[in-house]
């Protein structure tokens, strides 16, 4: 531990830059998201890394749960968080809406898409089977931007069915006990339906896969941006310890999340950690997110998509270790 708070703040002092900017109030604590959703904010908050190298400057952490990317977004909007996770495409939509976030770090990419999934003995082989069907979601979300853009793609929208609005967990329950046919979901809830009731996966778009990442808020950033830094060196630390130490880190993902072992690890295998920077092909990516936001109507018409990319997008803020 000592040597990771060592080349943190020897990495900020060669940079020539501060923990707080110009003209900042010192500050006393950060407040840091983290998600049963996300194993690398369970292993580095469970390790204590983040503390460790903040404790010399006088400044605290205090994390904050967050169910999902939309409860992530509520808490930078209302400025009782200042860093934490979520999907890019709902870090877009939030900027594109108004929030003044960032999103500097994948935690990790997802190359399947979101899946709507379905109970293993329902008979729909298809999305357009699910007309006039009950379909759980959790609005501002990865999943439900993917079960909204698998709608139209297959000729229907959100209109020609009746989603329920839920948080994750409770959506994976509500499709098990038969109160819903369909669930767009992610893991680990996922993976727990798929171990504990055997349910199967209707569709999953490769085109529209994406993952989860880091937002902070723009003004926090511009104030603190080493103790951004130094937070982001942290989860940076936990995604090369789940490399490196796989059964350890699904461990402390199954014990944190308080699910079982094989769903853990059927969910950490999902998982993409080997590019965490920020990467051109994100911005293309993201932009046709932004074009479909807008087709939708979930953006104004007159948005300028590339804009609003090019505002959420900040890969210079964090350099990851290799």
């Amino acid at each position: 531990m000592k040597n990771f708070r060592s080349f943190v703040f020897a990495a900020l002092a060669l940079g020539g830059l501060s923990l707080a900017a110009q003209g900042a109030e010192p500050l006393k604590e950060v407040r840091v998201g983290f998600t049963k959703i996300v194993p690398e904010t369970l292993v580095a908050k469970e390790k204590g890394w983040i503390e460790e190298a903040l404790a010399p400057q006088g400044i605290s952490v205090k994390w904050v749960e967050s169910l999902g990317s939309n409860k992530t977004i509520e808490f930078l909007r209302g400025k009782s968080l200042d860093i934490g996770p979520s999907s890019a495409a709902s870090a877009f939509l939030a900027r594109a809406n108004g929030t003044p976030i960032k999103y500097v770090y994948w935690t990790s990419r997802n190359d399947t898409g979101s899946p709507i999934l379905v109970r293993k003995d329902a008979t729909y082989r298809s999305v357009t089977d699910l007309k006039g069907k009950k379909i759980a979601a959790t609005p501002g979300t990865g999943p439900y931007i993917s079960l909204i853009a698998a709608l139209d793609k297959h000729g229907l929208s959100e209109k020609d069915v009746e989603i329920v609005s839920l948080q994750h967990p409770q959506g994976r329950l509500v499709l098990v006990t038969g109160k819903v046919e369909a669930w767009a979901g992610l893991d680990p809830d996922w993976a727990i339906a798929e171990v504990q009731s055997g349910a199967r996966v209707l569709f999953a778009d490769p085109d529209l896969a994406g993952g989860g990442g880091i937002d902070v808020r723009e003004e926090f950033l511009a104030n603190y941006p080493d103790v951004v830094k130094a937070v982001l060196a942290g989860f940076d630390r936990a995604r090369r310890f789940s490399l490196q130490n796989e059964a350890d880190s699904v461990k402390v993902f199954a014990e944190q999340s308080k699910i079982e072992l094989a769903a853990a690890q059927r969910a950490f295998e999902r998982s993409r950690l080997e590019h965490p920077e920020l990467l051109p092909k994100d911005a293309k990516t993201l932009a046709a997110w932004g074009e479909f936001y807008r087709k939708n109507g979930s953006i104004p018409a007159n948005t300028d998509v590339a804009a609003v990319v090019k505002a959420t997008l900040d890969p210079g803020v964090f350099t990851p270790a290799r």
